[in-house]
C-alpha cells in the first residue's frame, strides 16, 4: 500500500513537470508566429530551435517516465 501511494505520488509529479513542458513547447511554437515582427528574427528562430529541440527531449523522458509508472501500478 506504501509502495503503491508513493508511485502515485512520482506519477502525478511527472504528469505535472509533462504539462508544463507540452505548455513550454506550445508558448514557444506561438512565439514563432510573431518573429516577423522582432529585430533579428533568423537569430530568434534559432534561439528558439534550440530551445524546442531541448523541451523536445525533456518531454520524450517524462512521458516515459510517466508510462512506467502507469504500469507499475497497472502490475499492483
Amino acid at each position: 500500500m506504501m509502495m503503491t501511494r508513493s508511485i502515485k505520488r512520482r506519477l502525478l509529479r511527472a504528469r505535472i513537470s509533462l504539462n508544463q513542458t507540452i505548455q513550454r513547447i506550445l508558448d514557444i511554437n506561438r512565439k514563432r508566429k510573431n518573429l516577423s515582427f522582432t529585430k533579428d528574427p533568423i537569430r530568434k528562430n534559432e534561439d528558439l530551435n534550440e530551445e524546442l529541440k531541448l523541451l523536445n527531449k525533456l518531454a520524450e523522458q517524462q512521458a516515459k517516465l510517466v508510462r512506467n509508472y502507469e504500469n507499475s501500478l497497472a502490475e499492483h
